[in-house]
């Protein structure tokens, strides 16, 4: 499903993108590396390339997997202090299925931002809706898992139950500085063709630690929770006993840093 996302993604904003000399890129949130090395693909051969994630372990895998002599992986958390040397070194920085587990929005696109070279462009997409995001409200709520499933809202996209997530965003982006904002919402969807694969997928992603002689139990509700939403909601009229077709919602932000140009003109 996120590759599918990525792909598509990339296919509307890089094959757009000016691309200088030497052109110094970030991917923020790169995770295990898998989607950094999709952005490669559409970046010409003159270019640096770093992808950054909060988790150490992951910063590994990733440079263990995807490292060479233009791409490398760090590690760094988005909402926290960034490094002098990676202020205002970039010319384009990306996000792909990151930035809706960072709780503290606005410090995140204020670092986005400042990573940002003058007239540096950033290209971000973000998970905006997802019904999963109700099943951990709901079972949180449930005397059966209260006790594991807890603190839901650090898990669930901070736009999730936003009326006007676009026009939220722009005014953030607005306030730090970004110019050319563009914030677009888009619907999707992913089919799963048996319940098994969909099962599978969705406790791959589970942020709960549900202890191992419950987790099929666990799974059984976190289906028939799934599954009473989408009927509710009239979303999937297919027979679940033969697949689950998701429906969500993406968020896609550009956003651009003036130059200095752009600055002295105001005064």
């Amino acid at each position: 499903m996120q590759k599918r996302d990525v792909i598509a993604f990339l296919d509307q904003y890089a094959v757009n993108i000016k691309w200088k000399k030497n052109n110094r890129i970030m991917d923020v949130g790169c995770g295990d590396g898998g989607n950094t090395s999709i952005l490669t693909n559409y970046v010409p051969t003159d270019f640096k390339l770093v992808g950054c994630d909060i988790s150490t372990n992951m910063v590994k895998f990733a440079n263990d997997n995807y490292s060479n002599e233009r791409t490398s992986f760090a590690v760094l958390d988005i909402a926290g202090c960034l490094p002098d040397s990676m202020k205002g070194k970039f010319d384009q920085v990306f996000s792909f299925y990151a930035l809706h587990w960072v709780l503290d929005q606005r410090r995140a696109f204020e670092n986005i931002y400042n990573l940002l070279d003058q007239d540096g462009k950033c290209f971000m997409m973000i998970l905006c809706n997802n019904p999963v995001f109700d099943v951990y409200r709901i079972l949180s709520r449930t005397s059966k898992w209260c006790t594991w499933v807890y603190d839901v809202q650090n898990y669930i996209s901070p736009y999730h139950d936003s009326e006007k997530p676009e026009r939220e965003i722009t005014t953030l982006m607005e306030s730090i500085g970004y110019t050319d904002i563009n914030v677009q919402c888009k619907d999707s969807n992913f089919s799963y063709p048996d319940i098994d694969i969909a099962r599978k997928h969705f406790a791959a992603l589970n942020p709960f630690k549900i202890p191992k002689d419950k987790n099929n139990d666990f799974m059984d509700d976190y289906i028939e929770v799934l599954k009473e939403l989408e009927n509710r909601h009239k979303l999937n009229t297919k027979n679940f006993l033969n697949g689950i077709t998701l429906y969500y919602k993406l968020l896609f932000v550009f956003g651009r840093k003036p130059s200095s140009s752009e600055h002295c003109s105001k005064y």
